[in-house]
C-alpha cells in the first residue's frame, strides 16, 4: 500500500490527478481510519502497464504512418519471365520513393487475379493487420484481385490502410466488362482443369512403372 504521494510518483501524475481518479472510479484505493488514501501496489502496476501499451500503440501508429507496402502480380509464368512483374514493382517504387514514403515490405505473386490461395496477397493481409505500414500501392487495382476489390479496400480500412493504384482502367462498357470477366473466369477454370488432369496422368504414369 502506498500514500497517495508516492503513488503520484509511480504514476507520473500529480496528486490532484489521483484524486480526481479516485472520484470517478479510475483507480482503486483503500481509506484508512483516518480518511487518508492508500493506493494497492497491483492497482499501479496495472495502469503503468496499461499506459504502456497506449503508449506503444501510439509509436506503432506514428512509424506506420510513412510506411506503405508494394504490392505485384502477373498471370502467368511467361509474363514473370519477360520481366513485366519487375518492371510493374519498379514503377510503384519510383512513385515511392518521389512521395518519400518508407518501403516496409515487396509483396509479389504469379497467378491470376481469381486466384484467393496467392501466399503474397495473404502476407500483405496479415501485415496490414498488424499494422506495419498505412497505404499499399499497386499499379492497377485488378492486381490486388479481378473481383470484390471494394470488399478488400473497406476491410483493410477498418486497419488504417489505404489502397492506392497508380493508374486507373480504362473505361469500358458493362457489356464489355461482363465478357472480359467471363473470359478471365473460363481461363482461370480451364487452367485447374489442365492442372488436375495432368496431375491425374502423372499418377497414372507412375503407378504403371
Amino acid at each position: 500500500m502506498y500514500s497517495i504521494g508516492i503513488a503520484a510518483q509511480m504514476l507520473g501524475v500529480c496528486v490532484k490527478t489521483l484524486r480526481r481518479w479516485d472520484n470517478a472510479k479510475k483507480i482503486k484505493c483503500i481509506r484508512t481510519l483516518g480518511g487518508h488514501r492508500r493506493f494497492p501496489i497491483q492497482e499501479i502496476r496495472n495502469i503503468l502497464k496499461n499506459k504502456a501499451r497506449v503508449n506503444t500503440s501510439e509509436k506503432n501508429s506514428m512509424d506506420s504512418s510513412n510506411k506503405c507496402a508494394i504490392y505485384g502480380r502477373v498471370s502467368s509464368h511467361k509474363q514473370n519471365k519477360r520481366g513485366d512483374l519487375a518492371r510493374q514493382i519498379e514503377k510503384v517504387k519510383s512513385f515511392a520513393s518521389k512521395k518519400k514514403l518508407t518501403i516496409f515490405n515487396i509483396y509479389k505473386d504469379v497467378g491470376s487475379g481469381l486466384n484467393t490461395n496467392r501466399k503474397g496477397l495473404w502476407r500483405l493481409v496479415r501485415d496490414s493487420r498488424k499494422g506495419e505500414f498505412s497505404k499499399i500501392i499497386v499499379n492497377y487495382k485488378d492486381r490486388l484481385t479481378r473481383f470484390g476489390f471494394k470488399y478488400l479496400k473497406s476491410y483493410l480500412s477498418e486497419f488504417g490502410v489505404q489502397i492506392l493504384s497508380l493508374n486507373k482502367l480504362e473505361e469500358r462498357t458493362p457489356e464489355t466488362e461482363l465478357v472480359e470477366d467471363l473470359v478471365t473466369i473460363i481461363q482461370s477454370f480451364s487452367g485447374r482443369l489442365y492442372g488436375m488432369r495432368s496431375h491425374k496422368n502423372s499418377k497414372e504414369l507412375s503407378a504403371g512403372t
